[in-house]
């Protein structure tokens, strides 16, 4: 399989405009796609060397400067999404470490595949955000080591339009009727509407949450401008003035600013979406523990968080990287106060199978309404 340098990466990523989904876009039009290996088709990592499962622009020294440099670069298998990842294992292969987002780990868990963390051995573990530290605790047990953190909200032209208020609301504002494009994806629309309509929890809405939000996606069906399914298309849009106000993630807002576009991420009063990556162990493990832990230590420290949050714009979970970072480019990219936002946050969560169904046919029947 062809490899992609870290100079390649940083330079893809370093304006903080293109984001891990959209790195793997580029990727695949390359011919670099990760998905055409079979799976498990990787070589087992030699004996004494760490296996870790992860994404693109995550395999390069910088993200752990102080394992590297000690051990070398530990035997990476790239995977393109985290289902990706979850078939992977489920077809045999066997990682000591795998960099999940934070709702794959309850599936991970109930399968059996992985071991709670040792946050004794966690080097950085009170340095990190209370909120991340309490994500996938399950009897008092740790499932993952919490790395990096990014939000999903309305964006918009601060210069065009004027929010009525902090809410999703405005994606449903009948003056912006033809500017509007919300994302083409379940969790682009469902969320949505169940974050704006009040569900008590969004990825597990009742029947009857479900209809009120059926109804909503509805009548924001005449103000869409399009569903936008590729980032760059919407970044475009938004430059151009042909959409003013958006779902959209943090990665797209710091690359407009950069170009001169007078961007906003609005905080909505429903909460804003947040998702979280990090590091789980797998029970079953070619490598040494005491390896894994140095990896994750390494992985974690507020160096890393700094190169995480200015190359890749994303947020990290130590607390001591901020400080570390220009305050021009926290406010840039929306993040300048990471505790207020981590503590109004609503955590993107899985949504299971019999529910996702469910939120499917929804989806469809709004998204090819007449």
């Amino acid at each position: 399989m062809a490899k992609i340098s870290s100079e390649d990466v940083i330079s893809l990523l370093s304006n903080g405009g293109a984001g891990r989904r959209e790195f793997l876009k580029v990727m695949a039009a390359a011919g670099l796609g990760l998905a055409t290996w079979p799976l498990g088709a990787r070589p087992a990592a030699a004996e004494g060397e760490l296996a870790i499962l992860s994404w693109s622009g995550y395999d390069i020294p910088e993200m752990a400067p102080e394992f590297f440099a000690a051990h070398g670069k530990p035997s990476f298998t790239l995977m393109g999404s985290d289902e990706e990842g979850f078939q992977k294992v489920a077809a045999g292969f066997r990682p000591d470490l795998a960099h999940h987002t934070s709702f794959m780990v309850g599936k991970l868990r109930d399968a059996g595949l992985i071991q709670p963390i040792d946050v004794s051995r966690l080097t950085h573990w009170n340095d990190f955000f209370p909120q991340l530290r309490e994500i996938e605790v399950v009897d008092g047990q740790v499932w993952i080591a919490p790395c990096s953190w990014g939000n999903s909200s309305v964006i918009y032209r601060a210069d065009l339009v004027k929010p009525k208020e902090e809410s999703w609301g405005m994606l449903w504002d009948e003056e912006l009727k033809g500017k509007i494009a919300p994302r083409d994806a379940v969790e682009g629309l469902l969320i949505t509407a169940g974050l704006y309509s009040g569900a008590t929890d969004p990825w597990n809405m009742t029947d009857e949450e479900l209809a009120t939000a059926k109804d909503l996606l509805l009548q924001q069906r005449s103000l869409v401008k399009f569903y936008w399914s590729s980032q760059t298309d919407l970044e475009q849009s938004l430059a151009s003035g042909e959409v003013a106000a958006a779902y959209g993630w943090n990665a797209s807002v710091a690359l407009l600013r950069k170009q001169g576009v007078d961007v906003a991420m609005m905080r909505p009063k429903e909460g804003i979406v947040t998702w979280t990556d990090g590091l789980v162990m797998y029970k079953e493990r070619p490598g040494s523990e005491d390896l894994a832990y140095e990896f994750i230590n390494a992985y974690m420290t507020p160096e890393v968080g700094k190169f995480l949050i200015e190359s890749y714009g994303y947020g990290s979970g130590n607390e001591k990287a901020y400080p570390l970072v220009s305050p021009e480019r926290l406010k840039e990219l929306g993040i300048e106060e990471p505790a207020k936002i981590l503590a109004t946050s609503r955590f993107q969560k899985q949504i299971n199978p019999e529910v996702r169904q469910k939120y499917q046919a929804i989806f469809d029947e709004v998204k090819f309404a007449g």
